[in-house]
């Protein structure tokens, strides 16, 4: 049997790809770094261990047999920043060796190193007015971008002294004899 290939399916576009920073998300300003842990999720019938709360339920429906502990390991680690040009607050990925202690709120910051975006296909529910007046549900694709960078630096302003207001020049008395 012949396996088809789908020349436009999602699959063709579930890759990463290379961003033109400066020309997608524009000026940049760094509001905070968050810091996400990771949880073990665990059958507490035969002591088993999950990664997420899906492969759990799974397994085992039963919720009081089931336990999450938070393992106080961060796994990832994400710099939120406002984007001028997406006219929206991004979760930026960056390495966990991270360093955010040169950053301050509202400091104009540029991503560095490869930047890649990645889409990621799921699903949402939305309500539809039929011809009748009435409203139906229809589940429909929707998609979302992660983006992650090797790093970020501060933009520091110009260096231009600051131009003052003229100061006022003295009258010239213009006396006539």
């Amino acid at each position: 049997m012949v396996e088809v290939k789908k020349k436009y399916g999602i699959n063709t576009f579930n890759k990463a790809y290379s961003v033109d920073a400066e020309a997608t998300y524009g000026q940049l300003t760094y509001l905070e770094t968050i810091a996400s842990e990771r949880f073990n999720y665990i059958d507490t019938e035969t002591g088993a261990i999950y990664d997420n709360q899906d492969e759990l339920d799974k397994v085992q429906p039963d919720k009081n047999l089931q336990k999450v502990e938070n393992t106080h390991e961060i796994s990832n680690l994400y710099v939120q920043a406002y984007s001028e040009i997406q006219k929206d607050t991004m979760d930026i990925a960056v390495p966990l060796d991270f360093d955010d202690t040169k950053f301050k709120m509202n400091d104009i910051v540029r991503l560095t190193g490869k930047v890649v975006a990645r889409v990621h296909p799921q699903t949402k529910r939305i309500e539809i007015s039929t011809a009748n007046g009435r409203t139906r549900q229809e589940i429909v694709a929707d998609y979302y971008f992660t983006v992650s960078a090797e790093g970020l630096e501060k933009i520091v302003a110009d260096s231009k002294p600051m131009q003052s207001d003229p100061q006022p020049k003295p009258k010239e008395e213009n006396q006539k004899k």
